[in-house]
């Protein structure tokens, strides 16, 4: 239970990192639902792939450039992701977790 724990704790500072580095609404509505989704039980790992791959989608749909710590933060977090979740999602993204 502490493993699961830690990795919800060390996914949360994450994502509120990627949160607080960034002023775009696009990018952070994702990472909210995100971390709402945290706080409300779901899966750790499932959420840090769907988190990162939010990130990656705005970042090419939108042409986004993260800064140097942006992207480790954002590597840390997809690293985090379950592998099933980051390579088989269909919609290869967090843009509405209501879907979920």
């Amino acid at each position: 239970m502490t493993e699961k724990n830690n990795q919800l704790d060390e996914v949360k500072a994450l994502i509120k990192k990627l949160y607080n580095s960034t002023t775009n609404e696009e990018l952070r509505t994702p990472l909210l639902k995100a971390y709402n989704r945290l706080e409300d039980g779901a899966d750790v790992g499932d959420i840090a792939a769907h988190a990162a791959s939010a990130v990656n989608y705005l970042r090419k749909a939108d042409n986004l450039t993260l800064s140097s710590e942006q992207e480790d933060t954002w590597r840390q977090l997809r690293d985090m992701g379950t592998a099933d979740v980051l390579y088989h999602d269909p919609k290869n993204n967090l843009l509405n977790l209501d879907e979920m």
